[in-house]
């Protein structure tokens, strides 16, 4: 890698970076899952199919 490689960070904030890539990371998961909600094979809220009931005492308690 380059050793000016920091003078990144003298242009760019690190606090409004990560905040800008946060909203960013928002806005795509939530673009995402609009989008696979409009359409019919997707859209698992829809699809009339339950979910699936776990029972408790069927499931082995994991060993540590």
């Amino acid at each position: 890698m380059s050793d000016k490689l920091y003078k990144i960070w003298l242009i760019v904030k690190p606090g409004t970076a990560l905040v800008a890539l946060g909203v960013f990371l928002t806005v795509l998961g939530l673009a995402i899952h609009s989008i696979l909600l409009s359409t019919t094979d997707f859209n698992w809220l829809e699809d009339g199919i339950p979910a699936v009931e776990v029972d408790s005492a069927a499931v082995a308690p994991q060993q540590m």
